[in-house]
């Protein structure tokens, strides 16, 4: 028998060197990436369909625009509230097992909102909603900090991200088309078809994830060993390094809390824009939801083209803060823009295309400050307790602006507050310092009492 020749130490390490990077992340990119950005697109369907059923479940079901706000509001109480347990079961069991887990229930429970039928209802489905789908989007985050080193990210980040548009685009179209096509048909409210369609790509999706996605580098059947060597020798050289103390130690550390805050404006002006997009468009240019949902999405797709190029741009500099502060102060811009012309159609699209682009570019470049501040677990809590604060604002947002809008009978107040938010963010975003250094980040984990 003839034995088979092996590599030496020197040879390993030569063939590890010889990979090529490029090649290798594009590899990688294009075999997560694409599964990964469906899950979000689909996730992203619940927040525009909600924004849509306003035009007719409200006045169908008789409720008020701060009955609207504080439902919409209450799904990111429930997020929040499950954000870092959800995270450390990802941690645990792995995110093939965990993602197609939340796909499962936010699916069936997406289609739940179909039966909503007074005020405690869409409370209380709205809640259970945020409880189901928590963890997604910051387990993704985490997952990715698997496969993709720093350098990468914010392209990487920028990609997931596209969903957002992808799915306001896509979902739009869609939705406007079922709630004017599809009303009446076997007796139910087009809002009603809507929740229903929209929620069944969620539970296609949640046995594709859990057969096909690779909990890490080394589960990727479709990586030979020496190009998983190399992804884990390259995300080795960045780790931070290990300074003890214990989970929960990390969370209160001020780079997370300040990280929170940064999250929180931006969200805040976020899901404000999001959720009242379509009623801003409808103010400005009374026509069905068809017609709206075609004039929502130009906003979605011009974001693309600004998120895409400064997220790359940010990638080939390496600067992060100031091209952050730049996008907060752009949607800050737009939201005054749509606000003071609200009854010149073109000037509010112009408005929100400045506003749902500062949102893109400002989620697209944010997650590259916020991930590896700490490693393996402390990491995976510390980014899902850091969206658990930013997503606090995601109930602040809508519920306020509701409330405004109910008291005064405009949006204009509430709109206007989310740019000063806006505002507040840019200032966070240049006050905040890089990446500690061992010995700051040691300090700031010192034990007191271990967990």
């Amino acid at each position: 028998m003839v034995a088979l020749p092996t590599l030496s130490a020197s040879d390993a390490a030569a063939s590890v060197e010889n990979v090529d990077d490029g090649m290798l992340y594009k590899r990688v990119a294009w075999r997560l990436m694409p599964l990964l950005l469906l899950c979000y697109i689909v996730s992203n369907l619940d927040r525009i369909n909600v924004s849509f059923a306003k035009l007719e479940m409200m006045s169908a079901l008789n409720l008020s625009d701060a009955v609207y706000g504080l439902g919409a509001g209450l799904f990111f109480i429930g997020y929040a509230a499950m954000e870092v347990p959800s995270n450390w079961m990802l941690h645990k069991f792995g995110a093939r097992v965990w993602i197609s887990r939340i796909l499962l229930t936010w699916g069936l429970l997406s289609a739940a909102m179909a039966v909503v039928y007074s005020a405690y209802s869409f409370y209380g489905i709205r809640f259970l909603l945020g409880i189901a789908e928590a963890g997604l989007f910051p387990g993704v985050i985490y997952y990715l900090t698997y496969w993709f080193p720093r350098s990468h990210r914010a392209t990487i980040t920028s990609i997931f991200y596209l969903a957002v548009p992808i799915a306001g685009v896509s979902g739009s179209v869609l939705s406007g088309f079922i709630m004017s096509e599809m009303d009446g048909f076997l007796g139910l409210a087009g809002w009603q078809w809507m929740f229903l369609l929209e929620a069944a790509p969620a539970i296609v999706l949640a046995p594709i994830v859990f057969l096909i996605l690779p909990d890490k580098p080394a589960d990727a059947n479709w990586l030979s060993r020496v190009e998983k060597q190399r992804l884990v020798g390259n995300l080795a050289g960045e780790q931070p390094d290990d300074h003890g103390g214990s989970v929960l130690q990390a969370l209160w550390t001020p780079r997370v809390w300040h990280l929170g805050l940064i999250l929180f404006t931006i969200v805040l002006a976020m899901y404000g824009v999001l959720f009242y997009m379509p009623t801003l468009i409808r103010g400005a240019h009374e026509s069905s939801p068809a017609v709206v949902g075609l004039l929502t999405a130009i906003p979605y797709a011009v974001s693309v083209i600004m998120m895409v190029l400064a997220s790359r741009n940010s990638d080939r500099t390496g600067e992060r803060r100031w091209h952050l502060a730049f996008a907060c102060c752009v949607g800050a811009v737009g939201i005054v823009l749509s606000v003071f012309t609200k009854t010149n159609i073109f000037l509010v699209i112009v408005g929100m295309c400045l506003a749902v682009g500062g949102i893109m570019m400002c989620l697209g470049i944010y997650w590259t400050l916020a991930t590896g501040v700490f490693r393996g677990a402390q990491d995976a809590v510390s980014i899902a307790f850091v969206n658990a604060i930013g997503l606090t604002a995601g109930f602040a947002g809508p519920t306020i602006i509701g409330a405004i809008s109910s008291w005064t009978g405009s949006t204009d107040g509430g709109m206007m507050m989310l740019a000063v938010f806006w505002l507040i963010g840019a200032a966070l975003v240049l006050a905040y310092r890089q990446q500690p250094t061992a010995a700051r980040a040691a300090a700031e984990l010192s034990p007191a009492v271990d967990v």
